[in-house]
């Protein structure tokens, strides 16, 4: 049963008239009559009696009109909440991070995100970058955040902004007197990363800004973990400007003196999957990063 056979069978029963129901819709009276024609033989009925003097109601037309036009009102609910969904204006975006969300950029985006977008809800995790790759390609996530460039003909990415690192240390250490620090300085320190599943990501760029002289103690733990081992003495770590201006108590935190030491965060997503609410996602990052 098709829903404009019910809508000419409506329109026709409310106008009394074939050929101004037609006139309505912009279609031929024959077009008209074919589609009510077809509907009474699916249903075994007879909807209208038709004369020269116009159409009415059968007794089982009348019967029905009524549910009629309350499963076509329905079905145009349906209709427009699918185009909704379809363009990507209600959904959910299930968002993967390397790191929390607290840098003003990250923030203000997902804040204007949400204000533009209020019927798209998201979903955040944080994890590793094996793992985040892993979600993404098993369709766990829509979006990732990551801190280098996936070399993948599946995965698509663009850069989203950038970060200076800097060292953090507990208050104590002998380094905190300094106003600021280079790689030289900080050889034979014990330095504390966040290591999800064997995820060596971490550890090469540890090593890329650090050097080598330096020893890497890994920890399955989020930032504010790492901070508090820092804290009690076990290690330094190196943080992001935004994770440093929040601080964190018994740790201070020096800028870095290395051309290198920064953090550039890509969005990533599959290239072979992405459905309307996800590249609705993608195109106002793209558009909010043209805008910074």
């Amino acid at each position: 049963m098709q829903s404009i056979s019910l809508e000419y069978f409506k329109l026709a029963a409310e106008t009394g008239s074939l050929t101004r129901a037609a006139m309505i819709r912009g279609v031929t009276v024959s077009t008209l009559t074919r589609a009510i024609d077809r509907l009474e033989d699916e249903l075994g009925v007879t909807l209208l009696d038709r004369s020269r003097a116009g159409i009415r109601l059968t007794t089982v037309g009348n019967a029905i009109i009524q549910g009629t036009s309350s499963l076509l009102d329905e079905l145009h609910e349906i209709q427009a909440l699918c185009q909704m969904f379809g363009t990507g204006r209600r959904g959910v975006v299930r968002i993967g991070s390397l790191f929390p969300p607290v840098s003003g950029q990250f923030r203000l985006a997902l804040s204007v995100w949400k204000k533009r977008n209020p019927d798209v809800g998201i979903v955040f995790y944080e994890m590793g970058t094996q793992d985040l790759r892993s979600a993404l390609f098993r369709n766990r996530l829509e979006v990732i955040f990551f801190t280098s460039y996936v070399r993948s003909e599946s995965i698509e990415s663009l850069p989203f902004f950038s970060e200076n690192l800097v060292l953090a240390l507990p208050s104590e250490h002998p380094l905190s007197r300094c106003r600021s620090l280079t790689r030289n300085e900080l050889r034979n320190q014990t330095f504390l990363i966040q290591d999800w599943g064997q995820d060596y990501s971490v550890r090469r760029r540890y090593n890329d800004v650090l050097g080598k002289d330096v020893t890497i103690e890994t920890h399955p733990a989020g930032k504010q973990s790492v901070f508090a081992l820092v804290s009690a003495g076990y290690g330094l770590t190196l943080a992001a400007q935004s994770q440093a201006e929040n601080g964190f108590p018994g740790v201070v935190f020096r800028p870095l003196r290395e051309r290198d030491a920064h953090l550039q965060i890509r969005l990533g997503w599959a290239a072979n999957r992405q459905d309307a609410a996800t590249g609705r996602f993608v195109a106002f990052i793209r558009d909010f990063i043209r805008q910074s």
